[in-house]
């Protein structure tokens, strides 16, 4: 056959043939012929099917594998109207459920696929949101159980920063969430009663807590869960490079992927949270202290991703302005110190009717001071971003 005639078969992609977090129903080419993606691949962002949807020509000749059921996880598709602080709150509700079975003795039902659940979503949420779904992860929370919020909103951060600065395999970004969000599930109530008390830990206190990746692991393990990805990053989550974590000392490239990306997220999110005992440090403060040249503990090339998705000052963030407003950080800028803000309280002490863009770059909005969050306790998180107050997918 000519190569005039072979390429003559092909047809071109059509918009929205292709879905994020589905698998390709068919083989995608060039229009030459040349094989771009395998079907029953995995589509793994938008920015992948911009430049199929660019490039790619399929043959109507071939097999097409039938899309999932609407119903089942990896047929999930968001919409630009997603509500990310609806969905973290439901993810939240379904890992509280998990915990309160444990606290009862009973055996979770269907863990894995709950988990496996979030840790799909998220990605695509983080796709669709990435700058309110960081606003949410640091906006102030108030949950039954502070150890969950905090594992939930690390594993944010880690989806974020995969989805803007890594190129993980789906699995792996999978597995290493899954581990994110239950590192800690057999010590979550000792966790909350720790963050209440007035002192750091006691020596039995801290004996128990560097024996619980390995018993996390084994309880998980007795709740079916198989994947090896996500046991030895719940194994590993507290190792440090310089051999100073726990609970083997393990060292350099002995620690994998996943518990390096945890141990950032976790210690980010500890610092970054109030305790009885100190004051949380602010974004900005933590990511000196975790990017600091004297620390060898934790991954710098991974710190750097991090800084470079979340910035000096991540969404959430409340700030003074040079011109005299109070405002809220809401996304990147022109650089990562000079982020888009949403002013909220004028140099008078008036609050604004709506909030107001205030681009830091311009040097009468410039940062001059981070402030703490208390103005944003009784304030409505969706006016930020402009998120629809429903759920939409």
């Amino acid at each position: 056959m000519s190569s005039s005639r072979a390429r003559a078969r092909y047809i071109k992609l059509k918009k929205d043939q292709l879905i994020v977090g589905d698998k390709a129903p068919f083989h995608v080419y060039t229009r030459r012929g040349v094989l771009l993606l395998s079907r029953g691949m995995p589509i793994e962002n938008d920015f992948q099917v911009a430049s199929l949807e660019m490039q790619g020509y399929l043959d109507p000749d071939e097999k097409v594998i039938q899309r999932q059921d609407a119903t089942e996880v990896h047929g999930i598709r968001y919409t630009k109207d997603v509500n990310p602080f609806l969905e973290l709150d439901s993810f939240y509700q379904a890992l509280y459920g998990i915990h309160q079975d444990l606290m009862e003795q009973k055996r979770p039902q269907g863990l894995s696929f709950e988990i496996r659940n979030i840790a799909i979503r998220l990605p695509l949420l983080a796709l669709r949101k990435p700058a309110a779904l960081l606003g949410a992860a640091h906006w102030p929370h108030h949950e039954p159980s502070m150890s969950l919020g905090q594992a939930l909103r690390s594993a944010v951060l880690i989806a974020v920063v995969a989805q803007q600065q890594l190129r993980l395999p789906a699995p792996q970004l999978q597995a290493t969430l899954c581990a994110a969000l239950t590192a800690n599930l057999s010590l979550t109530k000792m966790q909350d009663e720790l963050h209440q008390l007035p002192r750091p830990l006691s020596e039995v206190q801290r004996r128990r807590m560097q024996s619980h990746p390995q018993k996390t692991a084994q309880l998980l393990e007795l709740l079916g869960v198989e994947d090896e990805l996500w046991l030895e990053a719940v194994r590993q989550h507290h190792e440090r490079l310089d051999g100073s974590g726990y609970p083997q000392g393990l060292q350099g490239k002995a620690i994998g992927l996943g518990a390096r990306l945890i141990g950032l997220a976790d210690t980010y999110m500890a610092m970054t949270s109030p305790r009885q005992y100190r004051t949380p440090l602010s974004p900005r403060q933590a990511m000196r202290e975790l990017l600091g040249g004297e620390n060898q503990q934790l991954d710098a090339r991974l710190g750097k991703a991090f800084l470079r998705s979340l910035g000096v000052f991540p969404p959430g963030s409340v700030v003074a302005l040079d011109n005299g407003d109070t405002a809220v950080v809401v996304e990147p800028g022109a650089s990562l110190n000079q982020p888009i803000c949403a002013a909220i309280k004028a140099a008078s002490g008036e609050f604004y009717l709506q909030p107001l863009r205030r681009d830091t770059s311009d040097f009468q909005y410039r940062i001059i001071k981070v402030l703490g969050q208390e103005i944003l306790h009784k304030r409505q998180p969706f006016l930020f971003w402009n998120t629809h107050p429903s759920q939409r997918m």
